[in-house]
């Protein structure tokens, strides 16, 4: 997610923070088109990983209370 972040911060810099007049290249879309491919990034990387959190409670008897058993399983999906 780091590459990602990169670029949308390098691309907003370069469509809002620079002044620069050139030429050939038009910085204002270039850092939109950086933008758009730092979100991409960013939403590329999100959408393998998934949590599940199980809660399960053992019932308990005479000589101990019951417990609650909280798990967290964290799944990253692979391509």
């Amino acid at each position: 997610m780091g590459p990602g972040v990169t670029l949308a911060v390098l691309g907003a810099i370069l469509t809002f923070a620079v002044r620069a007049n050139t030429p050939n290249i038009n910085l204002p879309v270039v850092g939109i088109i950086l933008m758009i491919a730092g979100g991409a990034l960013i939403a590329n990387a999100r959408r393998g990983r998934r949590e599940r959190v199980i809660t399960r409670v053992r019932p308990g008897n005479s000589t101990m209370p019951s417990q609650t058993v909280r798990e967290t399983i964290r799944e990253v999906d692979g391509e």
